[in-house]
């Protein structure tokens, strides 16, 4: 898979450039960063999708097999395989005997809408006779759907502007499906495969909304708008998701005016004072999750504010109430590492004292690489999956983190801190139905059997 290349408003920020037109201004001022754990998993995921269609491959058979894309080296593990099987099996379903199947397909929509920054790049396309099928695959656990989805949308009308529409007042498909394939959240019992359809002009009819919405983004007073497609944005110390945030939880920041004292409104007082209004022990269950799940846009504002802060005080540039200290810093050897064990030794400390030995941990031995001679040639090693198996069923012992509070959609299982939930369905013992006669006998012979032989054993 090919680096993926991402337009200032790209399909798959559709839903918030879409929501919030000043979000697309925001961002444009904060370079791009690496991609998390988990968008690598998720890159690696479709190289090995692409790579399967492409040269019909079986994923199972590729388990243990290294391979690369622009992200890195990664081994097929069973998880992934198993993943990119439930899409390959759709894909298959869906092309029949006529259809012709193109993964990683590049879209312009230029001739559309007018406008050369809405590229974007569709997992796969399914051609046939009738209807041209866009499928974006999801590895992640938040559940995404297909109906109604921008992301879809922009790559449909792409994909229908690369194959000449209208001809002769007539489109090539008389429909579009739009799908999602999103194998992990069927771990919280949702179909890992969705699906929505248009007829080609009701998806033509969308153009309008991607017009007027990429338009409003041009504007330099274009609106900041807060929602839930906060969550991803790069603005994370936007003022009008850091309000709206606030407001839902019940507190808001006293205003200040620019130049006025603090002194005068005393923030920490009056914010002390919302916060003691807002006392857990008699929130109702909605109150706490509602904060619950505002936390984590809580901490991302005020995390942004710190490093805003620091930047201007850096700069020169004075804050009311606040200044730039050291932090707690370290110490080190001044001489090499050699050099200071003799002069410790020297002074008395037992070698055994100055050196330490600590074995690696689990986390560091699975991800070990070294280099080993073979053939005359050096070659980089590392565990195999069957050595790494071992190691975590016979020699790791597994402890429980700390209990935690995550949203439903996180994909770890809910701990069972009350069990007697589970029992309440049961609520006295099933009253057992009179046997037949022969199998009444059938049953003594079989105790007594059994009566004989476990007297039998305890007298040997």
């Amino acid at each position: 898979m090919s680096a993926t290349v991402h337009q200032p408003l790209s399909p798959s920020k559709a839903y918030r450039w879409l929501a919030c037109p000043g979000s697309v201004r925001e961002e444009s001022r904060y370079p791009d960063e690496p991609g998390g754990p988990s968008a690598v998993d998720g890159t690696h995921t479709h190289s090995l999708l692409e790579h399967c269609i492409k040269n019909s491959g079986d994923p199972m058979r590729m388990v243990g097999i290294k391979m690369k894309d622009h992200e890195g080296e990664f081994v097929v593990d069973r998880d992934r395989a198993d993943r990119v099987t439930v899409a390959l099996h759709y894909i298959t379903k869906q092309r029949g005997m006529l259809g012709t199947v193109v993964p990683e397909q590049r879209v312009h929509l230029r001739h559309l809408v007018g406008r050369d920054d809405m590229d974007g790049t569709c997992d796969v396309q399914i051609k046939t006779p009738e209807v041209l099928e866009i499928i974006d695959y999801k590895d992640g656990m938040n559940e995404v759907e297909a109906k109604d989805n921008p992301q879809l949308e922009l790559y449909a009308l792409g994909a229908l502007a690369a194959y000449g529409m209208p001809i002769n007042g007539d489109y090539p498909f008389t429909a579009v499906r739009m799908t999602i394939i999103q194998p992990k959240v069927s771990m919280k019992g949702k179909p890992p495969i969705t699906s929505h359809e248009l007829t080609v002009p009701e998806i033509m009819g969308k153009i309008g909304k991607f017009v007027a919405g990429a338009a409003a983004t041009d504007k330099p007073d274009a609106p900041l708008v807060a929602g839930a497609h906060c969550k991803y944005c790069k603005h994370k110390s936007c003022a009008t998701r850091a309000g709206n945030v606030m407001k839902e939880i019940g507190m808001a920041f006293p205003n200040v005016a620019e130049g006025q004292a603090l002194a005068a409104i005393n923030p920490v007082t009056e914010l002390s004072q919302q916060a003691a209004d807002l006392d857990p022990n008699s929130m109702s269950p909605e109150k706490i999750a509602q904060i619950m799940l505002a936390a984590p846009l809580v901490r991302q504002m005020i995390e942004a504010v710190e490093e805003e802060a620091l930047r201007r005080l850096k700069a020169g540039r004075q804050i009311p109430g606040l200044k730039v200290v050291h932090g707690r810093g370290s110490r080190s050897w001044a001489l090499p590492e050699d050099e200071m064990a003799d002069k410790l030794i020297k002074m008395g400390i037992p070698k055994s004292a100055v050196y330490e030995t600590k074995l690696v941990t689990v986390a560091k031995v699975e991800k070990l690489k070294w280099e080993a001679t073979k053939a005359g040639e050096k070659v980089v090693k590392q565990l195999s999956e069957r050595q790494l198996k071992t190691l975590d069923t016979e020699y790791v012992s597994k402890v429980a983190g700390k209990l935690t509070v995550v949203p439903e959609s996180d994909s770890r299982p809910a701990v069972v801190l009350d069990a007697s939930p589970l029992f309440s369905a049961v609520s006295q013992a099933p009253v057992a139905e009179a046997l037949p006669s022969w199998l009444s006998f059938l049953s003594e012979c079989v105790a007594a059997t059994e009566v004989r032989e476990s007297s039998s054993s305890l007298c040997e």
